[in-house]
Parts: structure tokens; C-alpha cells; sequence
């Protein structure tokens, strides 16, 4: 199986009470000489004073933050890597004349919290679509200069920002309260196009969280298969995220929050709101293409545009992959080094995982390490 899993007004109505005094008609008395009463001076109030007419104003935002952990096979030594994923959205705020929030997020593996890298991120509340930017230094986050970039992978908003882009809504009554599935044909999202079918399950939870299951069925260029997820939904704002997601039938690649809390983002950053990526639509390679490329040794790549748009799939060498897998996870700059692309596809070519080192200061990837898998065990061909 081909995977690469990247993977609600509340009105108060005012009740007007009107009374009424009715007076008996007096005994007839004897006149009387009454001695005349001193007037009272009342001042009246003009109208609009006398009831206010106070504007209600809505509840400042609160700053949201979540953290995720997520669990991938096969990491260094070869057992199971866990990663940290920070979000935090500093501001709700309109990106031309939308709804969202804007924010961060922090990367990092779990052994390693300093070796952290860092994206920009809007998320459209009308939409349920996030859109990420490059990757960034944590210095960088003080500055305008991010650019919005498809992303390949999404461990808060992977199936909102699918059916956003399919045209829908998760939080729509379709797909919320929906009892069938729900097409979404040709949608060009995460490196690649393909069809999904959207369908909700019963309620959960997860970390504390009451959370509505959301299965997402794929048959698209980057995977085949299904991702199981569990999403909690905000009514302040209206907002939905992850609460826990796993690839069904994959190699044991799941994720779940860890924590989630109303807190400011303890880094300085400067709110950048951006745009989504438009990416064109292209064709996913048959199995008959993908077969003949594996069997030279190979495996059937895509190329992407500097918006990380897909614009054609290629049979590749385990050498060209490696040189633009190293080029692709380290920042702008760094040089490739020949060395570590040798190694890297000598290590896929026994079909081992690659962990890489980096440079601290730079960022530039400087090392390798080739876990491979227990004897007569290895990871999924990639076709």
C-alpha cells in the first residue's frame, strides 16, 4: 500500500411588565377648605438617558495553544520517534475579510526540545483551512517575511483543510451531522490529488476532550488508504482541531494532543496573515508506471513549484531522492553534501529510515544515521 502519511448565538429576549392601578370612587364629604399643596419639582430625565442603549461588546479572544505528540516508527536505532508539535494563535483577527487566527508553530523532537524549527500559520475559521508558511528560525517569527507554502503534512487540521479544499465545511450539518459519506473528487491538497470520502462516527474523547470521530478514506497520489480522527470543536471560537488521529492499515503512525490551553505564545512573533496556496491539478501515476519504475530500483517522485505545489511525478534514483530530501529538510542555504547522499540512498536501498543530524548555529544537516529494520522485516515498498 502506497503511503506516505504526511496525514457554533445565544439571544436574550427582555420582558417588559406593564401595571396597572385601578382607584375607588370617594364617599361624598362635606366641603372642606383644603390649603393648597406646594408643587414638586421634578426634573425629567430626556429619553436617552433614562434607558441606556449599551452596545454589548464581544469577549476579548483568548490565546489558544495545543501541543501534539506524535509517534513515528522506525526513527533512530530503529525504534519509535516522538515529536513535538506546539501550535499557538496569538490573535483572531480578519485576512481579507475573513475570519481567523493567526499564530506559530513549534517543531521538535522530544530527546531534543532545543533543536526546534518554526512555521507561521492562518487558521480560516468560515473555511476550517489552515495554511502554513516556510520553515523559519525562531528569531524570524519577529518579522514579515514568512510565505505561505503547501504543506505536506498536518497533525491540527489535516481533514478540515482537505474538505476546505474540497469545497465543504467539517463543521457544516453535511458532514457534522452527516449519516453517509461525502464525496470529494479530485481535491489537490498535501503534495498531491486525489478523492476522499468524508464520514462522521459517534462521539469520544481523548485527552479530556469530548471529540467527534471523522474517518477520511483516500485513493489519491500520495496515499491509499484511511486516517481515523477524533476532533474537538470550540464554540469561542468556532474553531475545530485534531484531537487524535491514526493512519488505518499503516505502519503503526498515529498522534494524538497532549495538551490543550487557553495561554499566550511565551516567543515573539509578528502576526502575519496568509494567503492559500493554489496548486494545480495533476494526475497521479498509474500502478502499471509505478511497477515499471520499481523494478529498475527506483521510485516515482514528485516535483514540486517554490509554493511546494506538485507539478509532475518522475521515476528518480535513490540518489536524486536523497538529494532533494536532504535539501528539502534543512533551511535555505545549506550546501548538500555528496557524502550524505550516497549514504542516505545506500540506507533506502536496504530499505532502512534515515535520522538526520543537524547543525545547531546553522541548520544545516551534517550527519546520518541508517536504522534498518529487523532481519526479514523492512519498510513498505514505495509504489
Amino acid at each position: 500500500m502506497n503511503k506516505t502519511f504526511f496525514i457554533i448565538a445565544v439571544f436574550v429576549c427582555l420582558s417588559l411588565f406593564f401595571a396597572g392601578c385601578s382607584q375607588q370612587q370617594p364617599a361624598i364629604q362635606p366641603p372642606q377648605t383644603v390649603p393648597p399643596v406646594a408643587e414638586q419639582n421634578v426634573t425629567q430625565l430626556p429619553p436617552d438617558t433614562q434607558k441606556p442603549n449599551v452596545t454589548q461588546q464581544p469577549p476579548p479572544y483568548k490565546p489558544i495553544h495545543l501541543n501534539y505528540q506524535i509517534s513515528v516508527p522506525n526513527g533512530p536505532n530503529g525504534g519509535t520517534q516522538q515529536l513535538n508539535f506546539d501550535y499557538y494563535f496569538t490573535e483572531k483577527t480578519d485576512c481579507n475579510g475573513r475570519p481567523a487566527l493567526n499564530g506559530f508553530v513549534k517543531m521538535a523532537e522530544a530527546a531534543f526540545p532545543d533543536r526546534a524549527s518554526y512555521t507561521k500559520i492562518t487558521a480560516y475559521l468560515d473555511s476550517g483551512e489552515a495554511v502554513y508558511s516556510d520553515r523559519l528560525g525562531e528569531s524570524d517569527l519577529a518579522f514579515d517575511t514568512a510565505k505561505p507554502l503547501m504543506a505536506d503534512f498536518d497533525p491540527a487540521f489535516w481533514p478540515q483543510t482537505v474538505i476546505a479544499r474540497g469545497k465543504k465545511n467539517l463543521l457544516s450539518e453535511e458532514i457534522w451531522s452527516g449519516t453517509k459519506p461525502v464525496l470529494l473528487r479530485n481535491v489537490a491538497v498535501f503534495g498531491g490529488n486525489g478523492d476522499y470520502s468524508v464520514t462522521a462516527g459517534p462521539e469520544g474523547k481523548v485527552a479530556g476532550l469530548d471529540c467527534k470521530n471523522i474517518t477520511v478514506s483516500v485513493k489519491a497520489s500520495t496515499m491509499d488508504g484511511q486516517i481515523i480522527t477524533c476532533i474537538h470543536k470550540l464554540t469561542d471560537p468556532n474553531f475545530s482541531f485534531i484531537a487524535s488521529a491514526y493512519a488505518f492499515g499503516g505502519p503503526g503512525f498515529q498522534w494524538s494532543i497532549k495538551s490543550f490551553s487557553r495561554e499566550a505564545a511565551p516567543t515573539a512573533y509578528y502576526p502575519q496573515c496568509l494567503t492559500p496556496v493554489s496548486c494545480p491539478s495533476v494526475s497521479k501515476p498509474t500502478q502499471q508506471e509505478r511497477d515499471s519504475c520499481g523494478a529498475q530500483g527506483n521510485s516515482i517522485e514528485s516535483t514540486k513549484d517554490d509554493k511546494g505545489c506538485v507539478t509532475e511525478y518522475a521515476c528518480i534514483t535513490n540518489e536524486e531522492r536523497a538529494r532533494r530530501n536532504i535539501g528539502g529538510n534543512q533551511r535555505p542555504g545549506c550546501p548538500v553534501d555528496e557524502k550524505l547522499v550516497k549514504e542516505n540512498a545506500d540506507c533506502w536501498s536496504k530499505q532502512g529510515n534515515v535520522d538526520y543530524q543537524r547543525n545547531e548555529q546553522t541548520g544545516c544537516i551534517t550527519g546520518i544515521t541508517c536504522n534498518l529494520p529487523p532481519e526479514g522485516q523492512g519498510m513498505p515498498p514505495r509504489n
